[in-house]
């Protein structure tokens, strides 16, 4: 197991949300770069560290190796700085729970960064240049003991990462839960019926919420069971919570889920530089919109959802 860090940057919403990375083969002036030709030395079983918006996000796991791929379209105006044709890695994302900001522990890190090509500077910010790093097995031993349990338990799930590749997601997750002995059978189906927004967790919502909270629409069964808090971070309590989450038409769904939209505790509507005016006039979302008032219980998810993807409100 090798292990790498990557910048996400402007693309993190994107790319978790694709559950892939992705880099240019070459810079726009045509000529090779050391943190795009890392890309290619990425294995199956590889673990990538998710930095972004000042912190450790996520820990992913390659699920092969770098394939050459189109510019993804989802990066937009965000991507148009890069040549059309990159590398492309698959990768499965496990949110952390508790992000940890590197400027923060740089009396940990700082000794262990390399003196070429480091992922964060001296004063644990990210390296704007750099794309993905190499992780050298003393800067890897420093963030497991950083992440403590967080590193722990992701590290067990990915433990059968080569045959679980070849599954698909929601298989794989499925799989995890079935083989976990410290439940029974029916708290097994519950959490993986959670996944899918189905089960007890969509009746703890339903007894909740019975709108989509932007767009009005009250007919529950065109409006999806969305976790505020991503399921993959969450405790099995969380996963069946009826406050961590919001019935939403299928369009507010798939922009709430990529992190394209967050809602402040208040109740505004809080939305993504990265979401275009055409997008938003398209589905008829106004930016003033109030769509509160939530219940306490919700915020502590809201404050997560906003954390993970960068809000400020």
């Amino acid at each position: 197991m090798n292990f790498w860090w990557v910048n996400h940057k402007q693309t993190f919403r994107q790319e978790t949300g694709g559950h892939y990375i992705w880099s240019p083969v070459i810079n726009r002036g045509g000529h090779r770069n050391h943190f795009y030709d890392n890309m290619t030395r990425v294995h199956l079983g590889d673990v990538v560290i998710s930095y972004a918006n000042g912190a450790i996000r996520a820990l992913e796991v390659a699920k092969g190796t770098a394939a050459l791929a189109p510019r993804p379209e989802e990066f937009g105006r965000a991507g148009e700085a890069w040549t059309d044709q990159g590398w492309r890695v698959p990768v499965r994302f496990e949110f952390l729970s508790n992000p940890v900001r590197p400027s923060e522990h740089m009396d940990l890190l700082g000794p262990t960064l390399p003196t070429k090509y480091s992922p964060i500077r001296e004063d644990g910010s990210g390296n704007q240049g750099a794309y993905l790093s190499e992780v050298n097995p003393t800067m890897a031993d420093a963030l497991k003991a950083l992440l403590g349990e967080q590193w722990r338990v992701v590290d067990a799930q990915w433990a059968e990462t080569s045959s679980a590749d070849l599954e698909s997601e929601d298989d794989v997750l499925s799989n995890q839960i079935e083989q976990r002995t410290d439940i029974g059978p029916t708290d097994r189906a519950q959490l993986i019926k959670a996944r899918r927004g189905q089960g007890v967790y969509r009746r703890n919502l339903e007894a909740l919420e019975n709108t989509c909270r932007i767009t009005g629409l009250k007919t529950v069964a065109h409006l999806r069971a969305s976790h505020i808090k991503p399921w993959r971070a969450c405790t099995d309590f969380e996963k069946l919570d009826g406050n961590n989450g919001l019935l939403l038409s299928p369009h507010i769904d798939h922009l709430f889920d990529q992190g394209y939209i967050s809602f402040a505790n208040d109740g505004r509507l809080l939305i993504s530089p990265e979401l275009t005016s055409p997008v938003l006039e398209a589905w008829h979302i106004q930016r003033d919109l109030k769509c509160g008032p939530f219940r306490r219980e919700q915020l502590p998810y809201f404050e997560f959802h906003r954390t993970l993807f960068g809000f400020a409100g």
